[in-house]
């Protein structure tokens, strides 16, 4: 093994004697090449991939994931300033459930865990002070639980309770709403988060609570005003009541006249107002005695009748009495009173907001289309109106469909009209050609880059690794003039000696086979004296083969040897 190595060295070294200063410098820029490649390589294979386990964290979910990450010994890697934190695939759903069992990210919400380590000693302000933590915390969590909700921030203010009615305040809350990228809450939803956060403290209104989102637009428009908050409920009452309508005309119209070539626009007018109303009816025929009340009185009597001389003188005391003049008195005095019961029926009737006062109805229908063959068998398509019949029948259906009443002033114009339709089938001829010519540029992206490559080795890589592994121990006939033009051409460069001074006159008995090896052999001093170093070479190289053929014995080896 360390002849074996030795003689790769000494070829090695060799091979290093015999090459030029230039070859040198490029096959040292070639192996520094190959080593940062490979080194590059054996970085990118050993980098790990990442995968986030969430994004848009903050500041105070990242510092309690990235320490208990430190924890657990998981490599990770933080990016977009911190809101991203990603780890191998390996532990990805691992750590993730581990997460949820901690209750992370809690977007460092505090909810009414505050109260699980209590000391001794805590005072009431600050038994106060956690009460109120704690429920922004659980309204913040259940506000986040919404679709579309991001984060959440939640601030109350809760005044403390006076000894006099009068000098009560109310408490109010403000809501701060971070939402997802393309999230655009409804006024309903806005309603709900305000009626939720109302209904969460004690003492509050629906119109304490305001709400903004994060670029500080208040979403809670109507929040402090009662109509504002009615008549966005009207308003999507009536619509909802509109779309319903518009429904069910081109539902049932569709199925005629195809899907798609019907349009219906249905406006509404609702009656909102909450009436109460009180009816009371008699029933004079159905009278009945209740009760009967009878009186009789009658008076006899008598009195003294008027005597004597008008005046005071026959009054007058002393004065002897007149004759007795008696008046007699008689009175009879007869009362009834008879009452009736009269049945009587007492109606209250309250009327419910949301009744329809008015539909005005309005259909477009397309034009009918009619599919004929001609005489080629070919199917051509053409339009067609409908008939005023059809029509007619049109419109009781829809008439028939919303309960359109005429004499509620109820009107319902139905139209036929030719529709434009859009040309989907240019649309996608327009999107196939767009597609092939995509296809038809990656194929020559693709083709020019393997053509390039293949060109580069062909012309490039492979004369280099020619040039660099190309032997520089030249045999002996690369030495000699291979051609006879060669050997003008270096007889023409005053290389070479003529014919005449080469070739010296022979005679008759001289051998030509002796004469032409002595011609060799002073060739062959020749080139050993204008080339010594690849001579030696040459001896070097024939000298290793003999000592690597086995020694044989006997005649045979003898011969073998001698030969060589």
């Amino acid at each position: 093994m360390e002849e074996y190595l030795k003689k790769i060295g000494a070829q090695v070294a060799d091979f290093a004697k015999g090459i030029s200063g230039g070859k040198k410098a490029a096959i040292l820029v070639t192996l520094v090449g190959i080593m940062v490649s490979i080194a590059l390589l054996f970085v990118w294979a050993g980098n790990k991939t990442y995968v986030p386990i969430m994004s848009n964290i903050n500041a105070e979910d990242s510092t309690s994931i990235i320490r208990l990450l430190r924890e657990k010994n998981i490599p990770f890697r933080v990016e977009a300033n911190g809101k991203t934190i990603s780890v191998p695939p390996e532990n990805l759903y691992e750590f993730r459930l581990e997460l949820a069992s901690m209750g992370l990210p809690q977007s460092g919400v505090v909810g009414y865990e505050v109260f699980d380590k209590q000391s001794i000693g805590t005072s009431s302000f600050v038994q106060k002070l956690n009460q109120k933590r704690a429920q922004e915390g659980e309204l913040m969590r259940t506000i986040n639980s919404i679709r579309g909700v991001r984060r959440s921030r939640v601030h109350l203010a809760i005044p403390q309770k006076s000894t006099f009615v009068e000098d009560q305040k109310k408490s109010t809350a403000s809501v701060v709403l971070d939402l997802e990228p393309g999230t655009v809450l409804s006024e309903k939803q806005v309603f709900g988060i305000g009626n939720l956060v109302a209904r969460a403290v004690e003492g509050m209104e629906i119109t304490d609570v305001v709400i903004m989102n994060s670029e500080g637009k208040v979403l809670s428009k109507s929040a402090s005003d009662p109509l504002g908050q009615a008549t966005a409920t009207q308003l999507d009452f009536q619509q909802k009541i509109e779309a319903e309508f518009e429904k069910r005309i081109e539902g049932v119209l569709s199925h005629v006249v195809g899907e798609g070539h019907v349009v219906a626009k249905v406006s509404a007018e609702v009656d909102f107002a909450q009436v109460n109303e009180t009816q009371t009816s008699f029933d004079a025929d159905g009278a009945a005695v209740r009760s009967v009340e009878k009186h009789n009185d009658s008076m006899n009597g008598t009195r003294p009748g008027p005597q004597g001389v008008s005046g005071a003188i026959a009054n007058a005391p002393g004065q002897p009495p007149a004759a007795n003049n008696e008046v007699k008195t008689e009175t009879v005095k007869n009362n009834e009173v008879t009452n009736y019961e009269i049945p009587q029926t007492i109606k209250k009737t309250t009327h419910a907001a949301g009744s329809i006062k008015r539909l005005s109805v309005a259909v477009v229908v397309d034009q009918k289309i009619i599919k004929e063959k001609d005489k080629d068998g070919k199917t051509t398509t053409k339009t067609e109106g409908w008939s005023p019949e059809k029509l007619k029948e049109f419109e009781q259906i829809a008439a028939g469909t919303v309960g359109l009443d005429r004499k509620r002033g109820d009107t319902l114009e139905i139209k036929n009209i030719e529709f434009t339709h859009e040309d989907f089938e240019e649309a996608q001829r327009i999107v196939t050609e767009a597609e092939q010519k995509n296809y038809i540029q990656n194929l020559i992206t693709y083709c020019v880059i393997g053509l390039t490559i293949l060109l580069f080795f062909m012309f490039v890589v492979r004369p280099f690794i020619k040039w660099i592994t190309e032997n520089t121990i030249d045999s002996v006939d690369t030495f000699l003039p291979q051609t006879v033009e060669e050997l003008e051409k270096l007889q023409r460069a005053s290389v070479l000696p003529s014919i005449e001074d080469v070739i010296p006159v022979i005679p008759d008995s001289v051998d030509p086979e002796k004469v032409e090896g002595e011609m060799i052999k002073e060739k062959i001093v020749s080139l050993v004296d204008a080339n010594p170093h690849k001579a030696a070479m040459v001896l070097k190289e024939w000298l290793h083969r003999r000592a690597a053929e086995p020694k044989v014995e006997g005649g045979k080896g003898k011969e073998k040897a001698a030969s060589a």
